[in-house]
């Protein structure tokens, strides 16, 4: 059994590459081309796609007459997706951020800072998305009023 994800499990990935990737950026970012608006796409349809499972899951667990069949085995693989999307999600999110932290100072400056700026805040929040799906998709697999959960 996989105990759920807490807040500190996905602060440590957050900051770790928050701090990595800012520190990386702190002499390159001049060199580097610049964002392209399909980054965050995937993590958009990621999310998506795992909030429509967490729904299905959950019909699953409670019982809803109108639920599809799952193997307890097909349930932990999606519990597992989700913790592994959350984590993921946090540290790419991490990695946005530093984006941001390095950019925002110079946007009035830099016309290429503003278009960075604006693909990292939606990646920002692509990563949120995902964060807030995956955590959904771990969550729904629990069974609820057990004790060993």
């Amino acid at each position: 059994m996989i105990r759920r994800t807490s807040v500190l499990d996905l602060a440590i990935p957050f900051v770790l590459v928050l701090g990595v990737v800012r520190l990386a950026l702190r002499g390159t970012y001049g060199s580097l081309a610049p964002l392209s608006y399909f980054v965050p796409i995937p993590l958009i349809a990621l999310a998506i796609v795992e909030f429509a499972i967490a729904k299905r899951v959950r019909d699953v667990i409670n019982h809803e007459a109108d639920a599809k069949v799952m193997t307890a085995i097909a349930i932990a693989r999606c519990a597992a997706l989700g913790k592994a999307s959350a984590l993921g999600a946090a540290a790419v999110g991490g990695a946005f951020a530093a984006m941001l932290l390095r950019v925002l100072p110079i946007v009035s400056t830099v016309s290429a800072a503003r278009h960075d700026a604006t693909v990292s805040a939606f990646g920002l929040a692509a990563s949120a998305l995902l964060l807030g799906a995956g955590l959904l998709l771990e969550r729904s697999a629990i069974i609820p009023n057990d004790p060993k959960s």
